[in-house]
């Protein structure tokens, strides 16, 4: 089970702001992948708080891949962005896990205070209807959101609270998800961090945020123990393995990103891996199958240049793991 749920056809288009902890600040002519106007009304300037939180939210954690209903195409209904997706995850016996409104609404956010959202997003804890604490079911990746700074915290509420209301008040999940506490945060001590020696050192450091606190790079290419308290298995952080069922053909299983040359991504360039992020095509030319939510209709193809080089450098920094993964679909060449 992961955050990432599909590609995303439409999402929201990254509006700027400063890179913080995270990011380069990227550089003009960012690709976009479908503005909605979100943020600003009537061509109204948006602020920089609420433009890196737009950009946070749409491009480096792809929150909507999990929170906005799908349309029978497979496209998200942006017509209820981020208004909660329906039996979001299914089990064979029929119970179902919902995704949260996390629009500007009394049935979403609205009545939630800014110190309220940011527990539910780093520490999985909603505010209680009766005596003891509600956890949030670790399929929401809050362990890894952890370590978002709390620059890049307070510009992620900043631009929830200019979403635009959707009244939708999504059911409680079914008792099969209730969980007892919440997943242990991932320790900063345990993500991979770029040798010393490292040629691009510092473009490695702002990819680790990128990929490992602030985005979810991590949680979609390592496997999971829903059963343990650290849901991710801590030895095999980015080597893949990691399976989807979406309904395809194939399962789709995340790829080992680790640098063994055997099964993970040796032999690609960061060039490659930014080609992959931005316009979702391998270095052999193949479309990367979902839910990876790459290429320019999907969330990451609104990241900023130097933001996914970054994510790039530090993919070329991790350590080789050897982890040979089997049935990762992918498209044809394009013609």
């Amino acid at each position: 089970m992961s955050a990432c749920s599909g590609d995303d056809d439409d999402t929201p288009a990254a509006t700027g702001g400063s890179a913080g902890k995270g990011g380069s600040g990227g550089s003009a002519g960012a690709p976009e992948a479908g503005s909605t106007g979100l943020g600003g009304e009537g061509g109204a300037t948006v602020s920089p708080l609420v433009a890196r939180g737009d950009y946070l939210v749409n491009h480096v954690a792809a929150c909507s891949d999990c929170h906005t209903p799908r349309l029978a195409t497979g496209a998200p209904d942006m017509t209820q962005y981020l208004a909660g997706a329906e039996c979001f995850v299914k089990l064979p016996n029929g119970d179902c896990l919902h995704s949260r409104n996390l629009t500007n609404d009394a049935t979403g956010l609205k009545n939630r205070t800014d110190a309220e959202i940011k527990t539910m997003i780093r520490d999985g804890q909603r505010p209680a209807d009766g005596d003891l604490p509600e956890f949030l079911n670790p399929v929401m990746p809050y362990y890894v959101f952890h370590n978002i700074t709390d620059d890049d915290m307070d510009a992620i509420v900043a631009f929830l609270r200019t979403v635009p209301a959707v009244d939708q008040d999504v059911p409680a999940s079914s008792d099969s998800f209730t969980v007892p506490a919440p997943a242990n945060p991932l320790s900063e001590d345990v993500i991979p961090t770029p040798a010393d020696d490292f040629p691009e050192h510092a473009s490695a450091m702002r990819g680790r945020y990128l990929a490992a606190e602030a985005g979810v790079c991590v949680e979609c290419h390592t496997q999971h123990d829903m059963t343990s308290p650290d849901v991710l298995k801590l030895d095999m952080l980015f080597a893949g393995g990691e399976e989807f069922p979406i309904g395809l053909p194939v399962t789709p299983v995340s790829a080992n990103l680790t640098s063994d040359s055997d099964t993970g991504l040796g032999d690609w360039s960061a060039d490659d891996i930014v080609k992959a992020l931005l316009t979702g095509v391998d270095d052999e030319g193949n479309g990367l199958c979902p839910p990876m939510p790459s290429g320019p209709m999907g969330a990451f193809g609104g990241l900023k240049p130097g933001d996914a080089l970054d994510i790039a450098n530090y993919i070329k920094s991790l350590p080789a793991i050897s982890n040979t993964v089997d049935d990762m679909c992918s498209f044809p060449p394009s013609p």
